[in-house]
């Protein structure tokens, strides 16, 4: 089962890092073509923060639930720190990835107060690009590891 749901998070890291492109790509094009807000966007925009939460919903069944042998329940706080790889899987990467969470539904919440359209679409590519880019060093800390 632990194999299956680590293939799962992958894949769905892959969607993730997609829509997360297209999503500040478009913010970006919209706020600088000063374009009108529009729906579709809203809702992919609405799909990224719904990957983002899918994605800490499969991390925490790893971490918590999948561990073999409840591995890392096991391991103490020193131990964690000691080791590099562990470290970063148990707090690292746990930490970025919430504050990218975090960061996009805020933006989502932040932006929907907003009425013009530019401002709409800035506050868009500071939100979603700025949890893309937290997305992107987190990944490319753990190929490091």
């Amino acid at each position: 089962m632990h194999d299956v749901v680590i293939r799962v998070h992958y894949l769905i890291s892959s969607v993730v890092f997609l829509i997360a492109i297209i999503v500040t790509s478009w913010a970006v094009i919209g706020w600088r073509k000063e374009r009108k807000y529009s729906q579709s966007f809203d809702k992919l925009s609405l799909v990224f923060i719904l990957f983002l939460y899918i994605q800490l919903i499969t991390g925490v069944s790893l971490y918590f639930f999948l561990q073999p042998e409840n591995q890392a329940a096991s391991i103490s706080a020193e131990e964690i720190a000691s080791h590099d790889s562990l470290r970063f899987w148990v707090i690292e990467h746990v930490s970025l990835m919430l504050f990218a969470l975090l960061l996009a539904q805020l933006g989502r919440l932040f932006i929907k107060q907003l009425s013009y359209d530019v401002k709409k679409y800035r506050a868009a590519t500071f939100y979603y690009g700025i949890a893309f880019l937290v997305v992107l060093v987190s990944a490319g800390m753990a190929l490091f590891r």
